[in-house]
């Protein structure tokens, strides 16, 4: 009990911190169009949570985000796996995975509208940044086998079930688990501002934008609060199921 109460004093403190030097810098600066206060955001939050609008937008963004994020790990896995096993394949691959690991995020979204529309877009750009940190990350996890302990899986001939179980699938959780983690995030982010630039329909990223352009300053603040919630909600899911998974392997 006691360490509960610690853990969530621990939560609250930080919390009420932040939001007190928030606060107080609105007093200072005292322009709600600069710096809203945390009443006018609040207000401006409870009035989008009461148009369906809302709900619409926030369900379909994080559709969106879950597609882009279930291709980037599928597609990351299998391309590592054949990486590993080919070399060809990774001489091939590695180029592909540099350019995208350097390139800013801005300039796919930029260069890619063009040619998609707003959905697929933000599908593609939240695959796009998960599917390096898999694909490293499964590369980083064959890495870490010992050579040794796979010389004695071929001496007494393991079957590749058994091999899998009690050789591959050890060392590959403990990279690809941490990677999943950070690729969600990373993806919702990314999305987000795929929606924002592409000014894709029925999302998020209308939404802010909308109030960027109505010069509606706590209604942005309003929206960056649920993008901040969801990013957090997203995570402990992921770290959810993929330990559940891993429980259960």
């Amino acid at each position: 009990m006691k360490d509960k109460v610690i853990a969530v004093v621990k939560f609250i403190v930080p919390i009420i911190f932040w939001c007190l030097i928030w606060e107080i810098a609105a007093v200072l600066i005292d322009n709600n169009f600069l710096l809203p206060s945390i009443a006018s955001t609040f207000e401006s939050l409870f009035q989008l949570v009461k148009n369906q609008s809302f709900y619409k937008a926030v369900v379909l963004s994080l559709l969106r985000v879950t597609v882009g994020l279930t291709l980037g790990c599928v597609i990351g896995i299998t391309f590592a796996v054949l990486c590993h096993k080919f070399s060809v394949v990774k001489l091939i691959f590695s180029p592909f995975i540099s350019v995208v690991k350097s390139t800013p995020v801005a300039s796919f979204i930029v260069v890619l509208w063009v040619i998609m529309s707003g959905d697929a877009l933000s599908v593609f750009i939240g695959f796009l940044m998960v599917m390096p940190i898999i694909w490293q990350n499964v590369i980083d996890g064959f890495n870490s086998i010992d050579p040794k302990l796979s010389e004695v899986a071929d001496v007494f001939e393991f079957s590749y079930g058994k091999r899998f179980k009690l050789l591959i699938f050890p060392a590959l959780k403990k990279y690809l688990i941490p990677g999943i983690i950070t690729a969600s995030g990373l993806a919702w982010k990314a999305e987000i501002a795929a929606e924002i630039i592409a000014y894709t329909k029925n999302s998020i990223g209308q939404g802010i934008n909308d109030a960027k352009y109505n010069m509606d300053t706590p209604t942005v603040f309003a929206w960056t609060l649920v993008i901040i919630l969801f990013s957090i909600i997203l995570e402990k899911i992921t770290k959810h199921l993929v330990r559940r998974s891993e429980n259960n392997a």
